[in-house]
């Protein structure tokens, strides 16, 4: 049986540890080699060559090319060819530019090449030129993987898609990485500025430090928190935007509270310190999936997210977390405190979480549905 041929596609990459980057590395870790020739190209830029192994290294043609507008027409050829010469059946583009070239290049090379975009956002970023970008290749007939029927809904919405274009198949559980971080965990001794008194319950959050994260929303809660248990520490993970951390950090301060929060910085393997947390939150006021929700059910932690998005589709209210109205920090605090209250509820909803995850997104499982899918399009 011959190899059904994909070309993975990216317009730039610039780091190994956000959602979309870690699952393309996912898909090209996993994709089976016996079913599947894969082709990896970067349209434009790959900030950290190190990301890649040796059996992942993609082409970078802006490296090839250069940037700019007349580079953009060498690549934009060059892919092309590249489609024509490789016999390309499957192409799956990440980032709305690299959809754009994606389908354009498929329809001149006229092998009837299938493209498949990403919905792996509810809407919160849909600047004209993306709005212009999913009119337009929703009109070439791109199909769409969407990683919740959040996303899914959202892109019917907001970018004239069709439903019956948008398929759902949700991102999995790391088994390995989740298996390295719980056999190698951080220990309190290893957090910043530890001393002897470090001894309270601690509330974490993994994310990346930027405004739709809605950390002012958990500095907030942590005020009301501490008001009742002063000795609580707030520990932040996650690479940061310098500008909005310096704003939250003056805000912590306005708000007394900068003294009980401990900002990690970013990690590859975020699962070594969720390890710590007694309840672990996500506050972003919009999210379509989230792998640190999935990382927090994995590790058994007790759970508080923002309804947004797709998080109720990892998280049962009441039964494996605690779901709160976005941008509430009463709400958030409420949950918070109930939690560090009762060290039986949070080890029931922990369990919860995580048996739930484990039979809803393990990696074998959405593989499969994976490769089904693209069989399905051939």
């Amino acid at each position: 049986m011959s190899l059904t041929r994909i070309l993975y596609l990216a317009d730039d990459i610039y780091s190994s540890r956000g959602g979309t980057e870690q699952h393309l590395l996912w898909l090209l870790r996993s994709i089976p080699d016996d079913k599947f020739e894969k082709h990896f190209i970067i349209f434009s830029t790959l900030w950290h060559p190190e990301t890649f192994s040796s059996t992942q290294k993609p082409l970078v043609l802006g490296q090839k090319f250069g940037l700019g507008f007349l580079s953009w027409l060498r690549r934009f050829y060059f892919l092309l060819r590249y489609i024509r010469e490789n016999k390309i059946e499957l192409i799956q583009a990440f980032s709305p530019k690299g959809e754009f070239a994606a389908v354009f290049a498929a329809w001149f090379a006229g092998l009837g090449t299938v493209v498949i975009g990403n919905r792996r956002d509810c809407g919160y970023d849909r600047r004209f030129v993306y709005r212009w970008i999913f009119w337009l290749t929703g009109k070439l007939g791109m199909k769409y993987i969407a990683n919740s029927e959040a996303a899914r809904q959202a892109a019917f919405r907001n970018d004239n898609s069709r439903l019956e274009s948008i398929t759902v198949i949700r991102n999995p559980i790391a088994f390995d990485s989740i298996q390295s971080g719980l056999s190698e965990p951080l220990t309190r001794e290893e957090l910043p500025d530890f001393d002897e008194k470090f001894d309270g319950k601690i509330v974490g959050m993994v994310a990346t430090v930027r405004p739709i994260k809605d950390y002012a929303t958990l500095i907030r809660a942590a005020k009301i928190v501490l008001e009742k248990y002063p000795d609580t520490w707030f520990l932040f993970v996650g690479e940061a935007d310098i500008a909005h951390k310096q704003e939250l950090i003056q805000f912590a301060e306005q708000e007394k509270v900068s003294e009980r929060i401990i900002w990690f910085g970013g990690m590859d393997n975020p699962i070594k310190i969720v390890t710590l947390f007694d309840v672990a939150v996500l506050s972003s006021h919009s999210e379509s999936f989230s792998n640190s929700v999935l990382e927090y059910a994995a590790a058994a932690r007790a759970i508080v997210i923002s309804d947004v998005g797709g998080l109720g589709e990892i998280i049962r209210n009441g039964e494996s977390g605690f779901i709160v109205p976005p941008e509430n920090p009463d709400a958030m605090a409420e949950k918070i405190i109930q939690l560090l209250e009762n060290t039986e509820l949070t080890q029931q909803l922990g369990k919860n979480a995580k048996e739930f995850t484990a039979q809803n997104y393990n990696e074998q499982k959405i593989l499969k549905q994976y490769i089904d899918y693209y069989i399905s399009l051939k």
